[in-house]
């Protein structure tokens, strides 16, 4: 959307497109006017003015209530100047009236996403696409930028221990305890940090495949493989092992498995199609 005009003039038949269908990809003010309405031309050069400087952000569109009656009508105006901000296709804030710049300013705070959050959103996307790098470089800007919201810092965190970075993934962990709680998630992330300790004092995979060999059918030896290939970031295999071991044994060693599995599916995100797929399985397979 960043190549997308930020200032259009609508009709009825481009209003669609330009604002409920642009609308779910950024914001869109929708600005209510006339020629023959002074206030309106006192309004528009200052929402012009702010449209421009954010570069893309959110978009300008102008509906000129003369030629399209039917949108005003549509949208209850009573008055113009009448503007209406609009997110994934619904109205989110209005005013009538004319505003200064800074009262337009705060505003516009009030409902555009912080430069934290769009760090945050852009670090999903490219976690989506398995750019892992890519993906923890933009949740360490939204961790430095809004270090108060923990959602930031344990995505952070989760991704850095996907990337091997367990002393900097602990450090976060560590600082979030410091409040005298952590959520689960963060918990599952300190599980996770334990099971690859453990895994690297034992051997490992190798050693837990050899164990194994000798005793194929012992579930725990079983399970103690599954942790050894989620502390390697081996979660297919690790969570096919973890449903195996839950189809064969639901009342005991299966309810270990499943605490490993959930654990795992929380460390691979919530964008995950993987973790997804595997959630619902476990669904199936335990309930």
């Amino acid at each position: 959307m960043s190549d997308a005009p930020s200032i259009i003039n609508t009709t009825m038949e481009t209003f669609q497109n330009d604002v409920i269908q642009q609308s779910a990809v950024r914001p869109v003010i929708v600005d209510f006017w006339a020629d023959w309405c002074g206030p309106c031309k006192q309004l528009i050069p200052i929402l012009e003015k702010l449209t421009t400087e954010a570069k893309g952000a959110f978009c300008l569109v102008k509906v000129n209530v003369d030629q399209c009656p039917e949108i005003a009508g549509a949208f209850g105006v009573q008055s113009i100047p009448f503007v209406v901000a609009m997110l994934d296709g619904q109205p989110v804030s209005q005013f009538a009236g004319v505003k200064g710049e800074a009262e337009l300013r705060e505003w516009l705070k009030s409902f555009m996403p912080s430069p934290a959050a769009e760090a945050f959103e852009q670090g999903q996307q490219h976690e989506a696409d398995s750019s892992l790098d890519l993906a923890e470089a933009c949740y360490r800007k939204a961790s430095e930028l809004e270090p108060e919201i923990a959602e930031f810092r344990i995505t952070h965190a989760r991704v850095l221990l996907e990337l091997n970075r367990e002393q900097e993934c602990r450090e976060i962990i560590e600082e979030l305890n410091k409040r005298g709680y952590l959520e689960p998630e963060a918990q599952a992330l300190v599980a996770q940090l334990e099971m690859r300790s453990q895994v690297e004092e034992s051997g490992g995979v190798a050693e837990a495949k050899k164990s194994l060999e000798a005793n194929p059918d012992d579930l725990k030896l079983q399970l103690k493989l599954a942790e050894a290939y989620g502390a390697d970031s081996l979660f297919e295999e690790a969570c096919e092992l973890c449903l195996e071991i839950v189809t064969k044994d639901r009342g005991g060693v299966g309810v270990q498995a499943k605490e490993v599995m959930v654990g795992l599916l929380t460390v691979m995100g919530s964008k995950s199609r993987l973790a997804s797929e595997f959630r619902k399985r476990l669904a199936t397979a335990f309930y």
